[in-house]
């Protein structure tokens, strides 16, 4: 479906079948001679169909289509590749994630490298095997490495008659961007703000504190005079200060219940995940492998917050690693 909210800014939604966001919100900004598409879907044949039916319903021609990627992630950057159609096209993304994005293109080794770093914390190596037939970043990434243009906070994108700048949202993923329109107080919040959910907050290599620096980019949000909030995915977000602070109370929420399970002793990441609690339907058993690694590096983001307040320890015990209350 392909809505139109502002003058030359429409959103489209792309479905992503049989995954738990259900759709991704992509935007874009009509322009005279270049058009902008924030964020894409998946790289699989039902995201490549709906969206271009709705380029096509517009009457944009791929071949004047520049792309904004917000972050690495396969539901908004998958089908990239596939939909650039010349040489004039431009893919912005930042630089850590413009890396990440193409790292992820490399195929198997690289992938079975990344997902063994979660064994230490409870995962088992036949759920890596799996987790690599079956997670959606393996399946949907881009069919090819991206020439990108490194986009970053403070830069000005001028497209459609709008200015937007570009905000550094990191904590989702390390690279995260946003965009401000300021002449509508407009935020393209891609997954740092969702109105319905709350972001996946997970741990990543070199970050010490992902959770840390999601708040804190929630916080420079909230100074910000935001007449509207677009998410990449579910409904758009009227209050936006409003959103922030059930942000916050959740990820307390989530704090004080790690807190009170390492109570009971050293834990890996994993077991901690397995009784935190999570708004899906079943028992811990019973979920997917994939939502599991979403669950364990949700838990680990939180353990590392911990850490890094000085409340907790991370120790390697062997081929182990446990987390201690301090």
């Amino acid at each position: 479906m392909t809505e139109q909210l502002f003058p030359r800014i429409y959103k489209i939604e792309i479905p992503l079948p049989r995954n738990p966001l259900k759709m991704l919100n992509a935007y874009l900004v009509r322009g005279e001679k270049r058009h902008l598409l924030i964020d894409n879907g998946f790289n699989r044949p039902e995201c490549f169909e709906a969206m271009t039916e709705a380029l096509d319903a517009l009457d944009v021609d791929r071949r004047d289509l520049d792309f904004f990627l917000t972050h690495m992630h396969a539901d908004h950057c998958g089908l990239t590749a596939d939909l650039c159609d010349g040489g004039d096209t431009v893919i912005y993304a930042s630089a850590k994630d413009g890396e990440s994005i193409n790292n992820t293109t490399r195929g198997p080794a690289y992938w079975m490298g990344f997902l063994r770093t979660m064994i230490p914390h409870g995962f088992s190596e036949e759920q890596v095997v799996e987790l690599s037939r079956t997670h959606p970043a393996c399946r949907f990434c881009p069919s090819h490495a991206l020439d990108y243009t490194v986009c970053s906070p403070g830069d000005i994108l001028e497209y459609g008659g709008y200015r937007f700048r570009v905000l550094d949202g990191k904590g989702h993923t390390p690279g995260l961007l946003a965009l401000f329109e300021p002449s509508n107080n407009l935020l393209f919040s891609s997954d740092l703000i969702l109105g319905d959910i709350t972001p996946n907050i997970t741990r990543w290599p070199g970050v010490k504190d992902s959770l840390g620096d999601f708040l804190d980019s929630l916080a420079v949000v909230e100074k910000m005079d935001i007449s509207l909030t677009l998410p990449a995915h579910r409904s758009l977000v009227p209050d936006t200060r409003e959103r922030i602070r059930e942000l916050y109370a959740h990820h307390e929420r989530r704090l004080n219940e790690v807190r009170d399970l390492l109570r009971e002793g050293p834990q890996q990441a994993y077991a901690v995940a397995s009784r935190m609690t999570w708004d899906m339907r079943g028992t811990w058993e019973e979920f997917p492998v994939p939502q599991k690694w979403f669950a364990c590096g949700e838990a680990l983001s939180h353990l590392d917050r911990l850490v890094a307040l000085g409340e907790a320890e991370e120790v390697t015990q062997g081929d182990v690693i446990v987390f201690i209350r301090r």
